[in-house]
């Protein structure tokens, strides 16, 4: 293995062309990355640059347990929320999805690999009712779900629940959108390995919420009895 092979990790081939290869999508990953940042809203810590890069590691994991393109579903994570601040179409991933196309275009990837982001960012969310279909837009859709449960997925919660102003518990609050929205992910995961990944992760919010009522009950209690 020489020095070139040493750095970039790969079997150099004797024209050199793997290298070079691999460097250009490299380059263009980056150039996604640094567009979709604008994108982003700061205001938005719940679905920000953090949390669609996240999602693209999400994504890789479960491409490579399930066989899939990771350079579509790379791509598509990278941009599947940029629509959300000032959305021109009727859900936000029409409006990524749009967004994408135009962005992918301008950096020269192959029509092929646009068309194939732009329908997994339109079916990463059941608002715009369009279901995904192949596996790279299956994958995505569960990796978006992964990163809504865990430590990370309270903490994108209760981000979320600052945004919008919502109380902890109550009407119309944090744990109403955990018990309308996240318990519900679960039962529409598409791939096998995302569910395994999203049980422990779920198990974890569970029992968040219990200790919370728990919590809470002590304090009703210890009140009642001074």
């Amino acid at each position: 293995m020489n020095k070139l092979e040493k750095k970039y990790g790969v079997y150099l081939s004797p024209d050199g062309s793997e290298t070079v290869e691999n460097n250009l999508n490299e380059d263009r990953l980056q150039q996604v990355i640094l567009v979709a940042q604008g994108f982003y809203s700061r205001k938005d810590r719940a679905h920000d640059l953090d949390h669609a890069l996240r999602v693209k590691e999400w994504g890789k994991l479960l491409a490579e347990k399930e066989g899939a393109d990771a350079t579509v579903i790379e791509l598509a994570a990278l941009l599947h929320d940029i629509g959300r601040s000032g959305a021109i179409e009727k859900t936000h991933a029409e409006s990524s999805a749009g967004l994408a196309v135009n962005i992918l275009n301008k950096i020269g990837y192959s029509e092929e690999i646009v068309l194939r982001v732009r329908d997994a960012v339109m079916a990463h969310s059941r608002e715009a009712g369009h279901e995904p279909k192949a596996i790279e837009a299956k994958i995505l859709y569960d990796a978006d779900k992964l990163d809504f449960v865990g430590a990370i997925g309270l903490g994108r919660l209760f981000a979320l629940g600052g945004i919008e102003g919502w109380p902890l518990v109550g009407e119309n609050s944090c744990e109403t959108f955990y018990l309308e929205k996240i318990c519900g992910y679960q039962k529409h995961l598409y791939t096998n390995s995302a569910k395994i990944y999203f049980e422990p992760l779920f198990k974890f919010m569970e029992e968040f919420w219990r200790e919370l009522h728990a919590e809470r009950l002590k304090l009703v209690l210890s009140g009642q009895a001074n």
